[in-house]
């Protein structure tokens, strides 16, 4: 290939995906430092006026280790299974195998649960198999509640760097009730009002039902949705290979669904997704520095352009650090690591762009005992961590739930 024409191709290329970068950024930016965290309501629902549904196919251990750690004020708590499971302290409620609707997999369950189970509940407080939630105080009036995540280290040092990263970028989070649509869901951790459920219903086939229900709630009329730092803790995936396979339905979720949004949130989705994508190849920017490949086009500017982006990688690091409260020994491996962290943390919505995924993969969990990482799951949320709104009377240490 002519020399000229491949530093120009290289330039097109370049620009193209430095320029997706710094939007995708500023954008984060302005939410973060000019948008700023919406102010929570105060706490107008106490915890007897929510049930709690913890969601699994069938892991009986993982799951009655959730169970037991949940709040004593707690006291009304369903497990919807796919399989008959024993667990203490807990209902179990089985989807028979005959039941059908549109909705698959997980959709699948929480349709069955809507339509079958009797709720007395306001609320509807929707928990992952290995979601350990150790406080709750109540929720504050909104349609749909969103819970603070905070990922613990299963079998893998890189996955859990990758979790750590990410909680730093989704401290943008917060600032989600100020929008009109919710740039996504996490549910993991989520109370939904039982009208607004049965409104919408969970009957759609679809990789994200979280992400797509809070869409479709939004696009059916005015919905209040507040964010509450309160840590769900739940498992990093156990390998790169399974956070791989999960970025990928993540990103072609949101994808699929992104039809729900108006058309500048449309165009915004688009451009982050393809932010976080193509971060996979970030480092063939970095080839004029070791190749003859040059960048034809505002080089002294593109040079300033990557030392932007690379502060904003490192940035989001720190700040995730931050968000954990993790030892300085994790945080010195963490900056080594980031440049790989980055790229394999962007595989799968990579992957994604590409060729999006329809099948909703089950990542394997583990009892907590069995966490490598042990201390991570014995955190506490300490009072940096506490909700800025949250009340400030002293409470007694939350006991693990007898059976």
């Amino acid at each position: 290939m002519d020399y000229q024409l491949a530093n120009l191709l290289f330039t097109l290329f370049a620009w193209t995906v430095l320029t997706i970068f710094f939007v995708a950024t500023v954008f984060w930016l302005i939410e973060i430092v000019i948008i700023g965290r919406a102010r929570r309501g105060a706490i107008e629902h106490e915890p007897a006026e929510v049930e709690v549904r913890v969601m699994t196919v069938a892991a009986e251990r993982v799951v009655q280790a959730t169970v037991d750690q949940l709040p004593t004020e707690l006291d009304t708590i369903r497990v919807i299974a796919e399989r008959p499971i024993t667990i203490d302290g807990a209902e179990v409620c089985v989807v028979p195998s005959e039941f059908e609707c549109e909705a698959t997999r997980k959709g699948r369950a929480l349709e069955w649960a809507r339509r079958e189970l009797n709720c007395n509940a306001s609320y509807i407080l929707y928990l992952d198999e290995d979601t350990l939630l150790r406080e709750f105080h109540g929720l504050p009036d909104a349609d749909i509640v969103q819970l603070s995540e905070q990922p613990i280290r299963s079998d893998s040092w890189l996955t859990y760097f990758a979790e750590i990263f990410r909680m730093g970028f989704q401290l943008e989070q917060a600032v989600f009730p100020k929008f009109r649509y919710p740039l996504y869901a996490w549910g993991g951790g989520i109370a939904v009002r039982k009208e607004l459920e049965d409104q919408i219903t969970w009957d759609v086939n679809t990789v994200t039902e979280d992400t797509n229900f809070v869409w479709r709630a939004f696009q059916a009329g005015e919905c209040a949705f507040q964010f509450l730092n309160i840590r769900a803790m739940n498992q990093a995936p156990p390998s790169v290979r399974e956070m791989i396979y999960q970025r990928r339905r993540w990103i072609s979720g949101a994808a699929r669904d992104s039809h729900l949004l108006p058309r500048r949130y449309q165009l915004l989705s688009l451009m982050r997704n393809a932010a976080w994508g193509l971060v996979f190849v970030s480092p063939l920017l970095a080839l004029p520095l070791v190749t003859p490949v040059t960048v034809v086009l505002f080089p002294v500017v593109y040079g300033y352009g990557i030392l932007f982006q690379l502060v904003g990688l490192f940035g989001w690091a720190v700040l995730g650090y931050w968000y954990y409260g993790e030892r300085p020994l994790v945080l010195a491996a963490l900056l080594v690591t980031i440049p790989l962290v980055a790229i394999i943390h962007a595989a799968g919505a990579f992957w994604a762009i590409f060729q999006p995924t329809t099948e909703f993969r089950v990542t394997q969990k583990v009892p907590p005992a069995e966490v490598e990482d042990s201390r991570a799951a014995e955190i506490a949320v300490t009072e940096k961590h506490t909700d800025s709104e949250q009340t400030t009377e002293e409470t007694e240490p939350v006991e693990p739930r007898q059976p």
